[in-house]
């Protein structure tokens, strides 16, 4: 009889504990969106398709990681015990740093279609390589959740060296437009993209800044 009693316990404890890989998949789809989303705007200032014309899409990819983490946050709601590997702060924490990706990279699509900005400066261009490659390396982190431990967060250092060479992009960028451009305006316009350019970069930072201290603080 206590045999079956231990055993419909811990039935019932595994209906109440969370499939990690839930939270994992949810974590997932927002990164590939954010680089689905990082790709566009790599799109756009290497001269593909106009800014007016992707703005669909990048609202489309939007919405889905708005979904996506309002999902996170509604089976967290219902969970009564976290996963293993991240308590829901973290949780919380992650699904923010990703949508703030996604939106930052979707005010840079957007305020070059409401500025009419045409010629791309280099330093733009390059920061949405490097933003690429950001998404790129916080995409496949996020894909392997299920299997990573504190001693295999290289991507760390990587999406670190990332956002370094996005600060040394951007400040000499910036020299190269006060020295270049004589429209006070057009200055400022370019500043603005940049600077939604730099913050979409630095929240790929703080993804993966936030899974490292989650790895480490349950390892």
């Amino acid at each position: 009889m206590a045999r079956g009693a231990a055993g419909g316990i811990q039935r019932l404890m595994q209906f109440f504990l969370p499939k990690e890989e839930e939270f994992f998949g949810l974590f997932e789809h927002m990164a590939e969106r954010a680089y689905q989303g990082a790709l566009l705007l790599q799109e756009l200032f290497h001269g593909g398709r106009s800014a007016e014309v992707l703005q669909g899409p990048i609202m489309d990819l939007e919405h889905e990681v708005d979904d996506l983490k309002h999902e996170c946050i509604n089976r967290l709601n219902n969970t009564f015990v976290t996963p293993i590997m991240f308590d829901r702060q973290d949780i919380l924490d992650l699904a923010d740093e990703l949508d703030s990706v996604v939106d930052f990279t979707r005010a840079a699509v957007d305020r070059t279609a409401l500025y009419k900005v045409t010629t791309v400066p280099p330093a733009v261009v390059e920061m949405s390589d490097i933003l690429v490659a950001a998404t790129s390396a916080m995409h496949a982190a996020a894909g392997s959740l299920a299997k990573l431990r504190s001693a295999e967060t290289t991507f760390v250092a990587e999406v670190n060296a990332l956002e370094n060479r996005a600060d040394s992009v951007l400040k000499q960028g910036l020299a190269d437009l006060f020295a270049n451009e004589k429209d006070a305006i057009t200055i400022l316009k370019w500043k603005e993209i940049l600077d939604y350019v730099e913050e979409a970069i630095d929240h790929c930072e703080d993804t993966v800044n936030t899974i490292e201290a989650a790895l480490v603080k349950n390892s």
